[in-house]
């Protein structure tokens, strides 16, 4: 009886090893992929619940607001920027007119200027490091969005908020938004949020009769 050794040839050996070094290969790629896309997931949904609940605290100012975009006692008719007003009055707003006619047509505006239903001066802006302001009464503006967040950009439409329309005024807020990341393939994810809010009540200067209304 023979007493024969067997093992693997040189051959054997190279296209096991290959193939093990392949399958290694794409398991550490997927798996390289799936915690990526988990940290991506995962920003975006920490920045969408953030301005979510910012957009809804903005959204109950709104409902039971008044004098959006422009100056007390001051009733915009004309073409120009809604909001544009002298030093000390209510700040620009930004506004250009986009859907005329006016004064009861679609403004477009860059920051969002009113009164709510305690009669605080609130002013929504964004800031130049990306974040969402909120200014109360002329007070130094505080980010209202969280340092997860990373604000694209913020635009209002503003409707039936002029003095003397008889339009109740609706606003509508279009905002992106982006996790703040140093991750490429995380930060130019971007998420876009729009919600409509209507006031409760017309837009009217505090005492007027219902006909400057």
């Amino acid at each position: 009886m023979n007493n024969m050794k067997k093992g693997f040839t040189l051959v054997e050996l190279m296209v096991t090893v290959g193939l093990f070094i392949i399958i290694i290969t794409i398991a550490v790629g997927g798996f390289t992929n799936a915690v990526r896309t988990q940290r991506q997931v995962s920003s975006l949904i920490s920045a969408q619940s953030n301005v979510s609940l910012v957009l809804e605290q903005m959204a109950r100012q709104i409902r039971t607001g008044y004098l959006f975009c422009n100056t007390i006692g001051n009733t915009q008719t004309g073409s120009g920027a809604l909001g544009t007003t002298p030093a000390g009055s209510v700040p620009d707003c930004g506004c250009t007119l986009s859907y005329p006619p006016a004064p009861s047509g679609s403004w477009t505006c860059n920051a969002l200027d009113f009164y709510d239903a305690e009669s605080n001066h609130i002013l929504y802006s964004t800031s130049t490091t990306g974040a969402l302001m909120e200014s109360v009464n002329a007070n130094p503006a505080q980010a209202v969005t969280g340092n997860e967040v990373s604000v694209r950009y913020l635009q209002f439409q503003l409707y039936g908020q002029v003095e003397g329309d008889h339009w109740t005024p609706r606003v509508t807020i279009s905002i992106g938004i982006a996790p703040s990341s140093t991750d490429p393939a995380v930060a130019s994810d971007v998420i876009n949020l729009q919600t409509t809010v209507s006031a409760r009540t017309i837009d009217c200067v505090p005492g007027a009769s219902p006909a400057q209304c």
